[in-house]
């Protein structure tokens, strides 16, 4: 076999997959694999069972593979954190040694991060976080010490008082270094699994890193890190994490500090600093691989040690080692991050080839990267750079030649037939951006439907934006490592360099938000499925090798089509449902409430939470693409409060939104008139409702309007005032109530023959209300639904409910709520019942 790490690396891959999506047994996959291992030996032994060698031999490997991804994932020993904590937090004291250390700042760039604090009025608890890893040793408990084990993420979150006066702080955070033992008090829990459909899920993401992280702690004072003496120290990491300190001390103490943060992501990896809005920039134009230190960081670097080196006519074989020891050294400075792993791995192959005289096979080299990276950690395989970054260098090295012979056929001809003498002056040019646009094309091909899928984005002028931001982004790498080269070795040399790099970031930024602002520079999409994203790469693979496989267009368009209709018929089934389904999602303190109804229309009743700002970017949008909703018809907002309406601005950008209505009071409200104000200029119509409204087009379900009455008192409170809806559909009707109290639930019980229902929202977050039992009484509800936390559902309300048997869903202990409507009656399902089915 020409190639034998190809199929190797395809059934590692297979078995990874498996062993993700089944709950196989380790020793079950382990006595599977020994049964495959002596099959494998019988068909090698006798020869009249030769022809099964192969197939056994790949179904070995695979099994192989399930169990060793089973086996580093889930075999956890007793005393694991996990087997310990729970998802609730509790208070703890727990000794444990860093392995990944937060960024230790010098003094004078901690006073100036103190003064910066200072001047921002409105700063982020979250902009004070420090973070760091440990390997837990030990908790206390009330019988002494109790050995654990396991990985910790810990967040520290300085006061704002801690954050100004630095210094007195300084001695405690120099200590958190790499290697370094202490003991934590804080709250300690383990992360939560998602709570709604299309969530990020953080606690694979954590569980994925390397060293899976399994638990996080929260510490709030300098105070609760305790040093312990003694380190157990890898002096290897010990040297690169202290390195990587230094250079991105080097980096914020030369460059200017709005530069900093940027420059230090790109060259070190180090996020740190970047703002939401940097990041968002990036990701809207599809350029977001230029902050991520990535193989193309690798390349530079190669080029930078290799430039001077060959000027100085460096032995083959002496430059060979450098540069091998260069690219080493690097991965490991940016946190054997897989992106750079994987070119690292090439690089290394490479260059070995050198040695061992043997032809250099880009093939073998790609699948001996993605072989290794997934032997080290087979989570990586569902790491989203990792899977960009292989999936872009296969589009560069298998599609760009062919696009460059698709497109520019004429010109690729012209120019063999000509001499050097015949190419005008601006033939190398022509020849860069030619280059330059089929390899961008190429790799813009081979990640759009992953992108899509992860990102929700279209960015159809990347293409455009990357021979534009090249450059630009050479020239700060290039200066950045002039800097820290000259920032370590001979400081007053390096101001040139930091100076160069800062300016061309400002320029780089500057260009990015201008390009954002174009009209159609992206689009919000909900992203293929994972069998589009199959079907798509099987058909780039025959598109390329057609001539190879005969297939001919007519084939393709066929292949195509057929594979259209397979794809897009479970949506039309889906479109044509005659259930009214509503969606109650787990926003924390807050409400969003999706209702779909029969003929294909939809609205959502309010989108806010208290603890979450971003409510529409990462929990409401994430859904709604789930569900393969586009637009939203009609979104009401109950009132004014944010734990209602602040997710709205995320859902306009990324949605076409047609209408927003309210009750008349909110928009008449100050807060009311910057949401108006929002709408107008996104050109969103708008609306007031009241008492006696009835809402048309969602039809054979009717929707009424029962509260606030029409001339309401501007001094009713503004919770009194919410709009309360019933939606009818099929006999059976539905109650939504905002954050209506004592007021408000006395003027829809003076209209108690309307408000009858099967299902009732629960007024204002399960909170005590004290005439609820007789709202209960009135409505006789066989369902109720809350939409809150932890801490604000009162026993009283919970009480109540149970008095009249009603089935009682919360969304802070079922994650999101679905209630179905159909002509089988009313059905109910959580989110997290179905996730842990």
């Amino acid at each position: 076999m020409r190639r034998p790490i190809v199929p190797i690396t395809l059934l590692l891959i297979c078995g990874i997959c498996i062993g993700s999506c089944t709950k196989i047994p380790v020793y079950f996959t382990v006595g599977m694999g020994f049964v495959m291992w002596v099959c494998c030996l019988v068909t090698f032994v006798a020869h009249k069972f030769s022809k099964f060698s192969l197939p056994c031999l790949a179904i070995f490997f695979i099994v192989a593979s399930i169990a060793y991804y089973d086996s580093r994932k889930n075999l956890l020993p007793v005393n694991h954190i996990d087997h310990i904590l729970t998802t609730n937090k509790s208070l703890l004291r727990i000794s444990g040694t860093i392995i990944k250390p937060p960024i230790i700042w010098d003094e004078k760039i901690l006073n100036a991060r103190a003064l910066h604090a200072k001047s921002e009025q409105s700063q982020k608890r979250s902009d004070r976080k420090i973070s760091f890893i440990i390997r837990a040793e030990a908790v206390e408990t009330s019988l002494g010490l109790e050995d654990i084990s396991g990985v910790i993420k810990v967040n520290l979150y300085l006061s704002k008082e801690e954050a100004f006066e630095i210094n007195k702080n300084v001695s405690v955070l120099k200590k958190l270094g790499y290697g370094q033992r202490v003991v934590l008090f804080g709250s300690a829990f383990l992360p939560k699994p998602p709570a709604n459909p299309g969530e990020f899920d953080y606690l694979r993401y954590l569980q994925r890193q390397m060293p899976s992280i399994r638990g996080l702690m929260t510490i709030v004072n300098t105070k609760n890190i305790k040093t312990k003496p003694g380190d157990c120290r890898n002096w290897i990491y010990y040297f690169v994490y202290a390195l990587s300190n230094k250079l991105n001390n080097t980096i914020y103490t030369h460059t200017f500090s709005n530069s900093a943060p940027l420059i230090s992501s790109m060259l070190l990896g180090n996020r740190i600093d970047l703002s939401n809005e940097t990041i968002d920039n990036f990701m809207k134009t599809g350029i977001i691989h230029f902050i991520a230190v990535s193989g193309f960081n690798v390349g530079i670097v190669v080029f930078a040690v290799v430039t001077p080196l060959r000027f100085l006519r460096i032995n083959q074989t002496l430059l060979t080692i450098i540069i091998l020891i260069t690219v080493i050294f690097y991965t490991f400075l940016t946190g054997l991050n897989p992106p750079v792993l994987r070119a690292s791995i090439m690089a290394f192959v490479f260059f070995c080839s050198f040695f061992v005289r043997r032809q250099w096979d880009i093939t073998s080299g790609i699948f001996a990267a993605v072989f290794f990276i997934l032997i080290r950690n087979p989570s990586d395989l569902f790491d989203i750079g990792f899977q960009l970054s292989v999936l872009a260098t296969m589009g560069i090295v298998y599609g760009s030649a062919k696009i460059e012979e698709t497109l520019f056929k004429t010109a690729l001809f012209i120019e063999k037939l000509q001499v050097k003498a015949e190419r005008g002056r601006l033939f190398f040019l022509k020849k860069y951006l030619r280059k330059s646009f089929c390899i961008s094309l190429a790799a813009w091909l081979a990640t759009l439907p992953v992108t899509a899928y992860y990102f929700h984005l279209f960015t159809p002028f990347v293409v455009i934006v990357n021979i534009l931001v090249f450059p630009l982004f050479w020239i700060i790498i290039v200066c950045g490592i002039i800097l820290l080269t000259l920032g370590i070795a001979c400081p007053p040399l390096a101001i040139v360099s930091a100076w160069l790099a800062s300016y061309t970031n400002l320029i780089l930024e500057s260009l990015i938000s201008n390009l954002v602002s174009l009209p159609y520079s992206y689009f919000y999409v909900c992203g293929p499925s994972p069998a589009g994203i199959v079907v798509y790469y099987l058909f780039g693979i025959l598109f390329l090798y057609r001539h190879y496989l005969s297939i001919n267009y007519p084939q393709l368009v066929l292949l195509g089509l057929l594979s259209a209709h397979i794809l897009i018929f479970p949506d039309f089934r889906k479109f044509s449902s005659r259930s009214l389904t509503i969606t109650c999602l787990d926003v924390g303190h807050g409400g969003a409430l999706f209702i779909q109804f029969p003929n294909g229309k939809n609205i959502l009743y309010d989108a806010g939470s208290w603890q979450n700002n971003n409510v529409g970017k990462y929990i409401i949008a994430p859904f709604l693409w789930s569900q393969h909703v586009k637009k939203i018809d009609l979104v009401i907002l109950s009132h004014e409060h944010k734990d209602h309406v602040n997710g709205l601005p995320a859902l306009i950008e990324r949605f076409q939104v047609k209408s927003v209505y309210s009750q008349r009071h909110s928009f008449a409200s100050q807060e009311g008139q910057k949401i108006l104000s929002f709408l107008r200029k996104n050109h969103v119509s708008t609306a007031s409702l009241s008492y006696g409204n009835e809402l048309k087009g969602f039809e054979p379900a009717g929707i009424k309007i029962l509260n606030p009455p029409p001339f309401a008192s501007d001094t009713a409170a503004i919770n009194n005032n919410s709009c309360v809806l019933k939606i009818e559909y099929l006999g059976y009707s539905v109650l939504f109530c905002g954050d209506i109290k004592e007021q408000g639930i006395e003027l829809l019980l003076s209209k108690a023959s309307e408000i009858r229902s099967d299902i009732i929202q629960v007024p204002h977050h399960g909170s005590s209300i004290r005439n609820l039992e007789m709202l209960i009484n009135t409505v006789q509800p066989a369902y109720a639904f809350i939409n809150s936390n932890d801490g604000v559902v009162a026993t009283d309300t919970l009480n109540i409910l149970k008095k009249h048997c009603v089935n009682v869903l919360q969304t802070h202990l079922d994650g999101a709520i679905k209630l179905s409507i159909d002509k089988q009656g009313i059905t109910s399902s959580s989110f997290f019942h179905k996730a842990f089915k």
